[in-house]
C-alpha cells in the first residue's frame, strides 16, 4: 500500500494537478509544463474519460463535432483545416482538451475556429497560420494556452476575439503572438452590445514585432470597445512581455471599467498603455523600457478614479501622447460621446520610478480640460532634460506630496512646490541587474508622505513594511519575485 500511494504521488506531482484553472498570480512564474507535452492539469490524465487521436482534418472535425466532457482530442503532426464547435461544455472537473500530440508541430493552416456558446474548453500547444479570427462568443472557461500564432493576413484582421454576450472567465497564456503586419489586434476583447465580457485573463504571453506604425486600429491587446465602454470587465492582463510593439500608439488600450493591467514588460515598443476610455483602472508594477528607441512611451489615462503605482519607466523617448506618464486633458468633461477623451478625475499616481526618460510626468498635454482632483505622490524623478513635472494645463485641485526630483544636465524639476511636495535631492538610485533602485543611504526611504492601502508591496513584490519608501522600489532584503520579463519567462516553452 505505500509503494503504491508513493508512485500514485509522484504521478499527481508530474502530471501539474496542483494548477488551477485560474491560478493567483504575483507576476512570478507558473508551474512547469510536462516535458514534451501539455501541461494543464486535465492534460495528463486528471479528469480524461476519453482520449481521442486525430490525424486529418476530417478526423480533427468530428471530433470536435462529438466533443463531450472529459475528452482529450490530441492531434497528431501535420497540417489541419479547422472549424468551429458550438454548445460544447466540459466542467471544472473534466473539461474538454484539444491538445498538439507535440507542441507547435500539429498546425492549422486554413479554416477558422469559432468556440461558441460552449464552457471549459481548451486548445493547447497548436501553431496557427490560417487567415481568419480565432472566436471565442459567448462562452465561458476557454482557454488557450501554449499556442503559436503567426497568421498570414492578407487584410486587417483581429487574430483572437472574445465576443458575445454572457462571456466569462476564458483565459489566454502562455502564448506566441508576433509578426503583424495588418490593421487589427493580436487580441480583442468585447462582448454583447452591451456589456463587456467579464472576468478575462490574458497572462504569460509573448507579443513581438507588430508593425508599421499605424494611425488607429493596430494595438497589440485592446478591452473594451468605445460603445460599451460604461460597462466592467473586471479583466486582468499581467505577466506579458511585449517586444517592439509599434503598430498602435496604444500598445494596450483599455475601453471599459474596472480593469486591472500588472507586472508586464514593455521593451522597445512604441505607443503606450493608455487607459483610453472608462474609469477605476488599477495599473500597476509594469515595467517600460524605452531602451532608447524613438517614440517610446509609458501610461496615459483618461476618466475617472485610475490608480498608477509601482510602475518603472526606463528610457523612453516619446513626449506628449507618448510621455512617460500622461495624465492628459480631456475633449469632453462629465458628458459627451462615448468615443470622446473623458476629463481625468480623481487619479493617483504614487510609488512610481522615473529614470532617463526624454518626458516624464505631463500633465494636460492634450485636449481642452485638465485633469481634476488627482494625487501625485511619493514617486522618484530623475532626468536630464526638460521638466521632471510638466504642467501643459493647469491643473485643478492637483495634491503633490513626498516626491523626489532630481533634475540634472539641463532638466529643471519644472513645477514650484514646497519641500515637502516635491524635495529636489539625490536618490541614490543605482543599477542593480535590469532596473534601478534606491541604494545605501538614500533620502527616499521611509520617507512616504503617505499610506496607500492598496500598496502592499514595490515593484519587485517585496512588502511595503512601517513607513514605505519613495518611488516603486522598497529597499529591502526580502526575496524578489517579479522583474522585468525575458522571453523565456513567457510562451509556449516558458516554465
Amino acid at each position: 500500500m505505500t509503494r503504491t500511494l508513493g508512485v500514485l504521488l509522484v504521478v499527481l506531482l508530474a502530471s501539474g494537478v496542483s494548477a488551477a484553472w485560474w491560478p493567483a498570480t504575483s507576476g512570478a512564474a507558473s508551474p512547469p509544463p510536462v516535458a514534451g507535452g501539455p501541461d494543464s492539469r486535465w492534460s495528463a490524465g486528471h479528469g480524461v474519460d476519453r482520449t481521442v487521436s486525430v490525424t486529418d482534418s476530417t478526423q480533427l472535425q468530428a471530433a470536435l463535432a462529438d466533443a463531450r466532457a472529459g475528452d482529450r482530442i490530441v492531434v497528431a503532426d501535420g497540417r489541419y483545416t479547422i472549424g468551429g464547435m458550438t454548445g460544447k461544455n466540459g466542467t471544472a472537473a473534466k473539461p474538454i482538451t484539444v491538445v498538439a500530440a507535440h507542441r507547435g508541430r500539429a498546425v492549422v493552416d486554413d479554416g477558422q475556429l469559432e468556440v461558441a456558446n460552449s464552457s471549459y474548453v481548451t486548445f493547447e500547444g497548436l501553431s496557427w497560420t490560417n487567415r481568419s479570427t480565432l472566436r471565442i462568443t459567448g462562452s465561458n472557461h476557454v482557454r488557450l494556452t501554449r499556442n503559436h500564432f503567426r497568421l498570414a493576413e492578407e487584410s486587417k484582421l483581429n487574430w483572437v476575439l472574445v465576443d458575445g454576450a454572457n462571456s466569462h472567465h476564458n483565459r489566454i497564456d502562455h502564448n506566441l503572438f508576433e509578426e503583424k503586419r495588418q490593421l487589427g489586434n493580436f487580441i480583442t476583447i468585447e462582448g454583447s452590445e452591451t456589456e463587456q465580457s467579464r472576468h478575462d485573463r490574458v497572462d504569460h504571453n509573448h507579443f513581438r514585432d507588430i508593425g508599421p506604425r499605424a494611425v488607429n486600429e493596430m494595438e497589440a491587446i485592446r478591452v473594451g470597445r468605445s460603445t460599451i465602454s460604461r460597462s466592467s470587465g473586471f479583466t486582468v492582463v499581467e505577466s506579458n512581455l511585449f517586444e517592439d510593439c509599434d503598430g498602435d500608439p496604444e500598445i494596450i488600450s483599455v475601453k471599459s471599467n474596472d480593469n486591472t493591467v500588472r507586472y508586464n514588460t514593455f521593451r522597445s515598443s512604441q505607443g503606450t498603455l493608455s487607459h483610453r476610455h472608462g474609469n477605476r483602472g488599477t495599473l500597476h508594477g509594469n515595467f517600460f523600457l524605452g531602451e532608447g528607441k524613438p517614440g517610446t512611451g509609458g501610461i496615459r489615462i483618461y476618466g475617472d478614479d485610475h490608480k498608477i503605482y509601482n510602475n518603472h519607466f526606463e528610457g523612453l523617448t516619446g513626449s506628449g501622447y507618448d510621455a512617460a506618464l500622461q495624465l492628459d486633458g480631456g475633449d469632453v468633461d462629465i458628458s459627451g460621446a462615448l468615443n470622446a477623451h473623458w476629463r481625468v478625475y480623481r487619479a493617483t499616481v504614487v510609488h512610481n520610478t522615473f529614470v532617463n526618460n526624454v518626458s516624464n510626468i505631463e500633465i494636460g498635454a492634450n485636449y481642452t480640460f485638465p485633469p481634476i482632483d488627482s494625487t501625485i505622490a511619493d514617486n522618484v524623478v530623475t532626468g536630464a532634460q526638460g521638466k521632471l513635472f510638466n504642467e501643459l494645463k493647469t491643473p485643478v485641485n492637483l495634491t503633490y506630496a513626498g516626491n523626489v526630483a532630481w533634475p540634472t544636465g539641463t532638466a529643471t524639476v519644472g513645477v514650484d512646490q514646497p519641500a515637502e511636495a516635491i524635495r529636489a535631492v539625490d536618490p541614490l538610485l543605482r543599477r542593480e541587474g535590469p532596473v534601478y533602485r534606491i541604494g545605501a543611504g538614500s533620502p527616499a526611504i521611509d520617507r512616504a508622505a503617505g499610506r496607500h492601502a492598496f500598496v502592499t508591496d514595490d515593484m519587485d513584490g517585496q512588502p511595503r513594511a512601517g513607513v514605505a519608501d519613495v518611488g516603486a522600489d522598497e529597499r529591502s532584503t526580502a526575496a524578489v519575485v517579479r522583474r522585468p520579463l525575458c522571453a523565456t519567462d513567457v510562451g509556449p516553452n516558458s516554465r
